[in-house]
């Protein structure tokens, strides 16, 4: 890994570090056939996100990041159908014949494809850049002010949110606990 040019920016990738570890023991043991399923009980289905969104999901927000803070995203291009698939506001949907979402495997290399680009970018900024105050009228100026404060909330507390919910469906799965 590249050393943090910032005390910011370190700080953002250090927190990256740490959600992308715990999404890797939540996704310990989990197979490809149940990757994309709903789990169910007492024969209903519980709607609830499962490990195919909830990792697809959060793999596209780190080109939505580079994107915003006006650096090169290329080498992270969303893969056929991961917008369509996992933007906010798309609704999760149970897969049990595996036509609808990526697999298993490309879904999670993704994931960490996504993650690597965005750390080795971010800790390419300075503090100046990740701290100076956002102009415009977008959806983030008023929402974090700052670069760092969005990459803060959106590489964390967004990851958090999804990750209960993938902490969640292990339990409703039947794997228990992340170790």
């Amino acid at each position: 890994m590249t050393t943090a040019t910032s005390s910011v920016a370190e700080t953002i990738t250090r927190t990256l570090q740490r959600t992308t570890d715990l999404a890797n023991a939540l996704l310990e043991g989990t197979t490809a056939e149940q990757f994309a399923r709903m789990p169910s009980a007492d024969g209903k289905t519980i709607n609830t996100n499962h490990a195919a969104f909830v990792i697809g999901h959060l793999s596209i927000y780190p080109k939505m990041i580079l994107e915003i803070l006006g650096q090169d995203s290329s080498a992270i291009a969303h893969p056929d159908k991961f917008a369509d698939l996992f933007m906010h506001g798309v609704d999760c949907q149970d897969d049990p014949d595996g036509t609808i979402y990526p697999s298993k495997d490309e879904i999670v290399g993704y994931f960490h494809k996504a993650h690597e680009e965005a750390t080795k970018v971010i800790n390419t900024l300075d503090d100046d850049t990740l701290n100076k105050a956002f102009s415009g009228d977008d959806w983030y100026v008023d929402f974090s002010k700052t670069p760092a404060s969005l990459c803060i909330f959106m590489l964390h507390d967004h990851y958090m949110f999804h990750l209960g919910q993938l902490s969640a469906w292990r339990r409703c799965m039947g794997l228990g606990s992340a170790t």
